[in-house]
């Protein structure tokens, strides 16, 4: 079996309410069994109007041929899907909000998430071992200069975040219990209702009128 550590990167916001939209997949295999990466992927993702701000591009360090490589989400998805093949994996990354974000974009474009499943969230056991406050949740960076592990890459790069929490992943492996699991309807139902509800909020607001 093998664990897939996986790292999103988000277009930058500019105005409150607005999506969050997956601009990068970052992710790797680890081999459970060697403790050993075996694999890796580095997805771009073009946001739905078809523009990756300049902002954006400068914080996760896009180049020009990184933005002509970048596809819509759905074939992002079925990329990574593609990519995670037919052995049994779990999916893993530093926090959960990746996951809900995966969620959210997913159900936005009504996609199907049944390859969600025996997701695990390895911050909190990783923090618990290299921290005594167990309410403090370390940040990568932070995290790695604890463990004694030199950084790899550039912050705010999927594929470099990714790397970099296998190899925390791989120290600490033998204490960090893999849940199996899956992703229940309800909670797709209750993203679902939350975007619905973001979605028309603007329509309960008064409409500014332009001066005569």
């Amino acid at each position: 079996m093998i664990a897939v550590i996986f790292d999103l990167e988000l277009m930058k916001r500019f105005r409150k309410g607005q999506p969050s939209e997956i601009v990068e997949i970052g992710a790797c295999k680890v081999d459970l069994g060697t403790k050993k990466i075996i694999d890796q992927l580095q997805v771009y993702i073009l946001p739905s109007k078809g523009h990756i701000s300049k902002s954006t591009r400068k914080l996760i360090k896009m180049k020009e041929e990184d933005v002509e490589k970048a596809v819509s989400y759905q074939t992002g998805i079925e990329l990574f899907k593609d990519w995670l093949g037919d052995e049994p994996y779990y999916l893993c990354s530093w926090g959960k909000d990746d996951r809900a974000h995966f969620i959210n974009q997913s159900v936005r474009n009504k996609l199907d998430l049944t390859w969600l499943k025996n997701y695990n969230d390895i911050q909190r056991p990783i923090g618990k071992l290299l921290s005594q406050d167990i309410n403090n949740q370390l940040g990568l960076k932070n995290a790695l200069e604890i463990a004694g592990i030199e950084l790899l890459g550039k912050a705010h790069r999927g594929i470099d975040d990714a790397l970099n929490t296998a190899s925390l992943f791989i120290k600490f492996i033998d204490d960090i219990p893999l849940e199996e699991n899956s992703l229940s309807d309800k909670e797709i139902q209750n993203h679902y209702k939350k975007y619905k509800r973001s979605r028309f909020r603007h329509l309960d607001r008064p409409s500014r009128q332009s001066p005569n």
